[in-house]
């Protein structure tokens, strides 16, 4: 379970989020929904413990990983598809199965595995970090905006893989796409 306890934020003057109290359990998958600007990454950085709020605190369970996807997340452009999968598995002590990963993605490894992660489209980047986050095998997952530039074959392919991970996982999903929603089990609307 995650924990918000009383937690505040604020940008300036503006405040995003005064004195929350949430228990988000594990077992479904936690829709963060809101306008543009209403905090939903904000919301994934705090339960991940990315930022600090203001005041409160934020609690994750002991011993459990974490891992994101979001339109921030870096993948190594001078690094081949395999060796981005190869880098990120091993930092967390992964042994992985490149190309199952890339099956269970719809990323083509014996055809893509050696071009270079800069000559991908956004949506085979947009694959690539889905097979990092299956590889590294989290507990906690953060996804932001997770479909974004996906066709209908990779948007299938991760709600297969969210419906079949979430009974062991902690899933938090920030969207405003109806189909990611749709794949909610519980939605927080923001502002809170």
């Amino acid at each position: 379970m995650i924990i918000f306890d009383d937690v505040s934020l604020s940008f300036g003057r503006r405040v995003l989020f005064s004195n929350v109290m949430l228990n988000l359990r594990g077992g479904k998958v936690i829709g963060v929904t809101g306008a543009n600007g209403a905090g939903k990454s904000t919301f994934l950085k705090l339960a991940g413990k990315m930022i600090r709020p203001d005041s409160g605190g934020v609690r994750l369970p002991k011993n459990k990983t974490l891992a994101a996807v979001s339109p921030e997340m870096k993948i190594y452009d001078a690094l081949t598809a395999t060796e981005n999968l190869f880098f990120f598995g091993k930092l967390r002590g992964k042994s992985l199965d490149l190309l199952k990963l890339g099956e269970r993605v719809g990323l083509d490894l014996e055809t893509f595995g050696n071009t270079r992660a800069e000559n991908f489209s956004t949506g085979m980047r947009q694959r690539l970090k889905l097979a990092i986050l299956l590889g590294v095998d989290a507990d906690i997952w953060l996804l932001d905006e997770p479909t974004a530039n996906l066709d209908d074959d990779g948007r299938e392919k991760f709600f297969y893989e969210v419906h079949g991970a979430k009974a062991d996982k902690i899933i938090l999903l920030a969207t405003n796409d109806s189909a990611e929603v749709k794949a909610c089990d519980e939605i927080i609307r923001l502002p809170l």
